[in-house]
């Protein structure tokens, strides 16, 4: 087999304009994330705000948005999968002026929590549930592993670019640079109509569905993505402390999210496969590893060594934990999976808020408590392979 044919078999062929308008939007919506969200605890820690406060500002986040979700999936059903998606990233823009103004106004430290809540009710929903309808069945990893790889090249420039407008304008031109490109990632999904029929979302049986015995282990699985916490939050602050400098720091992100593209084309072609399962196995154990590896990391090339190993093995977890979830989508009702599969994600990150800030109120010692936490975020990644 030659490398383009190679290469071309990894590589979805069937996308529905839905999903290719949702790509482009996706890359675009990313390269704004890429370049603000390592930043974003670091900013706060910057201006002062300790450990445990930043980990409130989350949990001002994560309790309102666990509470007001199923109004975001009423939304979609009520207006259109591309409505709530627009909606959520004006909201998106929205909360990092909101975040930049927390240094001149420190009461916007408790409100900015509150709007990102809201641009996470409306665009999350609205985007899991549009996926799945319109994703292709036998091609659904590689889809996937397409969306993850655009993203990743957009981690590739974002942390880098961002690293290099910190130093040199401050974090002010981040956010507002950050803030056009959230506004700009509607237009592909904005220039063709959405055909959409309205449909009820009963908000009380979202409740229901998330504690019901029949969806208990799910729960648990999904419960892992209280990792997710401890990369946003507790390991951008651990390695702004190694590496001083914004740029080097974003160069080195940049180079560690180069290195796991080729290899999360192939992890895609493997999800459509019958090997799902095990895939998601492997990526679980192997991610596990490379938490428990952050506890000696002293130096930027350990943050490079582990923070490749980390993407790499959160994408062989991602591709195939997403195919399934889509693919259950399918089968039964595609927005209250989606709902379901956000809750439960949203129910570990407040697990692992509460673990953390308890850390925190105990250990006088910022740094063995962030060690701690990566023992948490290990143990946590063992939970996907219950899926």
């Amino acid at each position: 087999m030659s490398i383009q044919n190679f290469f071309s078999s990894m590589l979805p062929h069937r996308m529905k304009r839905q999903v290719r308008e949702m790509l482009v939007s996706t890359i675009l919506l990313n390269l704004a994330l890429a370049m603000v969200t390592i930043f974003e605890p670091i900013y706060l820690y910057q201006l002062g705000y300790s450990l445990q406060q930043i980990i409130f500002f989350y949990l001002l986040v994560y309790v309102p948005y666990l509470l007001i979700m199923p109004m975001g999936a009423k939304f979609a059903r009520a207006k259109g999968y591309e409505w709530g998606i627009f909606v959520g990233s004006l909201f998106f823009a929205l909360f990092y002026v909101s975040l930049f103004l927390v240094q001149a106004y420190p009461w916007m430290f408790y409100l900015a929590p509150l709007v990102f809540a809201v641009q996470k009710m409306f665009y999350w929903p609205a985007y899991h549930a549009g996926f799945a309808k319109f994703s292709d069945d036998s091609e659904e990893g590689r889809e996937i592993s397409a969306f993850n790889i655009g993203s990743s090249l957009m981690y590739i420039i974002g942390p880098a670019l961002a690293g290099f407008i910190i130093y040199d304008w401050g974090y002010g031109a981040l956010f507002t640079m950050a803030s056009i490109i959230f506004l700009l990632s509607n237009i592909p999904t904005l220039v063709t109509k959405e055909k959409f029929e309205y449909k009820n979302f009963s908000y009380w049986q979202a409740y229901k569905d998330l504690f019901s015995k029949e969806n208990r282990r799910s729960l648990f699985a999904y419960l892992g993505f209280g990792e997710e916490l401890i990369v946003m939050v507790i390991w951008p602050i651990f390695i702004s402390i190694i590496i001083v400098n914004v740029f080097d720091l974003g160069l080195i992100v940049a180079l560690a999210t180069l290195i796991t593209v080729l290899i999360t084309l192939y992890v895609g072609k493997l999800s459509d496969s019958k090997n799902k399962r095990s895939v998601l196995d492997l990526g679980s154990a192997f991610y596990s590893i490379a938490w428990f590896i952050r506890i000696f990391v002293v130096n930027q090339m350990g943050v490079f060594f582990v923070d490749t190993m980390s993407r790499l093995a959160k994408n062989i977890i991602v591709i195939p934990l997403m195919t399934i979830t889509y693919e259950r989508a399918k089968k039964r009702s595609v927005m209250e999976t989606a709902i379901f599969f956000e809750m439960s994600l949203v129910v570990g990150k407040l697990i692992a808020i509460l673990a953390i800030y308890a850390a925190l109120f105990f250990i006088t010692d910022e740094i063995f408590a962030m060690k701690l936490t990566f023992i948490l975020a290990g143990s946590m990644s063992l939970l996907y392979m219950l899926l």
